[in-house]
């Protein structure tokens, strides 16, 4: 697990090492640069004969200024490019500035405006470095700034960003205006929001962090989780467990012609360790589940979707699936409604369950019978926030937050860079593939977490489940297309059983 910083939380972390710690400003300058160009020499060991950095008139050019000064020490030949006047320059960016002059090092000032000379010395390079903006860039890059990354992207070498590639939102991703893209980006102290979160992820290429000296004591709201983490999370079964041990699921759902999303969402649970499965199913389809299912069982749901209905259909059960081919007609309705506010287990939402709630609000889930993980994919979060989807996209830290302090649960926020939220915290799920975008995950991620929060604490499961479905989404295809949902459920035990025995 990785924190995760906003710009506000970088600024913070600076600040702290400078005015509360006493680390001279400089040092720290220093010390990335050298972080930055140890990574650099190590990932393009073939390509640094002609080094071109372009660096602008802040903290970010300074940095690249240290890294043409290492390039110089490694015997190379840098070319430091400064995208603006050099008697604006102030601070440690100036003192490292100058200091390329005294070495001897190529150093030249250029204005924003003059395209054809950025591009002669863009021409030149066998790898270029983006010093231009960093972290603190809040606004949208445009006029002749614009062009100079227009330019690096439009070039033949490949880029390494030093901590943000420039006209990256640091805090959600979104491209402000412009942004290249990189091949690597070296990035300071601590992990980003931003290159953790589409289409920041694009841009920033490989992310490596650099240690600039600073004993970080802040806890970011935010943090990346990868298949590494899934030990820390799940414990191996003890000898003598049984199916009781392992715990009864429910998954209620699969009305006329969507029967098999409820199979899948059971067929999933076993796949991740429940004991038994049962699918609450209605009147109107419970033949045509009988005639599919051959380990799990059935169960009808009575007439009427009411509290007493509820709890006696949980009884003996550990968690609820709720939703997967559900149904949006009343009938639909009545059991979403019934079994998001008193189901007596931890509950997951998924699916249609999530189109009833909408209509409910979420604030509906604020006095559930127990913990509820809702389960939408973009479109449903827009719903469920009453925005459009694409609201949901441009900030989908902020969106993920509100879903989850709205109902007062936990929230699995779908798509590529899974987000889950709960208690003002967030964790992204690292893993993940395009092959994963057809029809049927969505009810195996719901049938995985749920068995796990048969074991976990709800967040815990949540998470684990995202990154056991991506995992075992990547495991399981060949390419970025052509999967199919019950062969991500079926790869489930194998990589549970390696990350287990790691």
């Amino acid at each position: 697990m990785h924190s995760l910083f906003t710009r506000e939380e970088s600024r913070d972390v600076d600040r702290a090492a400078i005015e509360e710690l006493g680390i001279v400003s400089l040092v720290l300058m220093e010390n990335a640069g050298r972080g930055a160009a140890d990574a650099i020499s190590e990932v393009f060991s073939e390509g640094l004969r002609r080094v071109v950095l372009v660096g602008g008139p802040g903290q970010n050019g300074g940095d690249a200024w240290v890294v043409a000064r290492r390039m110089r020490l490694l015997g190379y030949r840098p070319l430091a490019v400064l995208v603006g006047d050099s008697s604006k320059l102030r601070g440690d960016a100036k003192a490292n500035w100058s200091l390329l002059h005294e070495l001897g090092i190529e150093a030249v000032p250029v204005d924003p405006g003059d395209a054809e000379s950025i591009g002669g010395y863009l021409a030149e390079a066998t790898l270029i470095v983006d010093g231009l903006f960093g972290t603190g860039l809040d606004r949208p890059i445009t006029g002749g700034y614009a062009a100079v990354i227009e330019a690096m992207d439009e070039a033949s070498a490949p880029i390494v960003a030093l901590d943000l590639p420039s006209g990256l939102d640091a805090n959600t991703g979104a491209v402000l205006g412009v942004a290249p893209h990189a091949a690597l980006t070296v990035t300071f102290a601590g992990h980003k929001r931003g290159l953790h979160q589409y289409p920041g992820v694009e841009h920033a290429g490989e992310v490596r962090v650099a240690d600039i000296g600073i004993p970080i004591q802040a806890s970011p709201a935010a943090s990346l989780w990868t298949r590494q983490d899934l030990r820390a999370l799940i414990a191996p079964r003890a000898p003598d467990a049984h199916k009781g041990t392992n715990g009864h699921l429910l998954v209620v759902g699969g009305a006329p012609g969507k029967t098999g999303a409820a199979v899948l969402a059971g067929h999933a649970a076993f796949r991740a360790g429940a004991g038994l499965v049962t699918i609450g199913a209605r009147a109107d389809s419970r033949a045509a589940l009988e005639e599919k299912v051959i380990e799990l069982m059935t169960t009808a749901l009575p007439e009427e979707a009411d509290r007493g209905a509820v709890e006696s259909l949980c009884e003996g059960k550990r968690a609820v699936v709720l939703g997967p081919g559900m149904g949006l007609d009343e009938v639909g309705a009545a059991w979403a409604h019934a079994f998001s506010r008193h189901a007596p287990v931890p509950t997951v939402i998924d699916a249609d369950a999530l189109t009833h709630l909408a209509s409910e609000g979420l604030a509906s889930l604020q006095g559930a019978a127990a913990p509820r993980i809702l389960t939408p994919h973009p479109g449903e979060a827009a719903r469920l926030l009453e925005i459009s989807s694409e609201e949901v996209q441009r900030d989908r830290f902020a969106a993920a937050s509100a879903l989850s302090a709205k109902s007062g649960q936990v929230v699995i926020l779908k798509g590529a860079r899974t987000i889950v939220a709960a208690h003002g915290e967030l964790r992204v799920c690292a893993e993940g593939t395009p092959a994963l975008g057809v029809a049927g995950t969505g009810d195996v991620l719901s049938g995985v977490v749920a068995a796990l929060a048969m074991a976990l604490a709800p967040f815990d499961a949540a998470i684990g489940g995202a990154l056991l479905h991506a995992v075992a989404g990547i495991e399981a295809s060949v390419g970025d297309r052509g999967l199919i949902a019950s062969e991500v459920a079926d790869r489930v035990p194998a990589v549970l059983a390696r990350c287990l025995g790691d």
